[in-house]
């Protein structure tokens, strides 16, 4: 009994983690995203099968421009704060604990197989038509941009980049064939997250800073 509750546990769990049709679930969930994929220009099957290895080279390199500004943007303030912590002095520049780092990418991946297929359905489907030589397109410039952002110390988002990569590959088979509201709620979502951020932190911070002291 305890083996058929453990198999069904993890049965369902991968049903509605990684073993999702998520282009049969995007076509249910808006007419609007299969209609486009109906009208994509079909290329070369046997380019898009070379340029499938070509993604392993584009995704490989995505994983590191994502680590090494989005994963850095997370990880900084979390090393300042255990440094901070430990010291008791503010420094300049808070030396980054190897384990620090080893939680940022369990963080990351565990995000990525919990609820990542969301993200995936908006981009890898609900923008425009995506195969492999797009993909690996929209790969490759988003992780460029974000690699140069990071070696320039400029903080930036792989998701708006990436984001606005699959754009540009819809928008050079014709304006028609990238979903401008979806963009437009990615945007919405954005200015959203910002402010609703800076409220939660403020609130936090003030809770912190202003609570009666026992030594006062």
């Amino acid at each position: 009994v305890k083996k058929t509750t453990t198999k069904n546990f993890l049965i369902r769990f991968e049903e509605a983690t990684y073993k999702q049709d998520l282009r049969e679930q995007c076509f249910q969930e808006s007419r609007a995203t299969q209609q486009c994929w109906q009208k994509a220009a079909q290329y070369d099957n046997d380019a898009e099968q070379l340029f499938t290895y070509v993604q392993v080279f584009t995704a490989s390199l995505s994983s590191f421009a994502h680590g090494a500004n989005d994963i850095a943007n997370a990880i900084a303030p979390v090393a300042s704060i255990i440094d901070i912590y430990m010291t008791g002095q503010l420094n300049p520049e808070a030396p980054v604990k190897k384990w620090v780092l080893a939680y940022g990418g369990v963080a990351v991946s565990i995000g990525l197989l919990l609820y990542g297929y969301n993200v995936m359905k908006t981009i890898g489907y609900k923008l425009t038509a995506i195969s492999p030589t797009r993909g690996a397109s929209a790969s490759l410039a988003s992780s460029l941009t974000v690699a140069t952002a990071a070696y320039i110390g400029m903080p930036v988002s792989t998701t708006q980049c990436i984001l606005g990569g699959v754009a540009g590959i819809g928008v050079v088979e014709g304006w028609g064939n990238v979903q401008w509201t979806q963009i437009g709620k990615c945007v919405i979502g954005w200015v959203l997250v910002f402010f609703a951020a800076v409220l939660l932190s403020s609130m936090v911070f003030a809770f912190c800073a202003y609570s009666p002291s026992l030594t006062a």
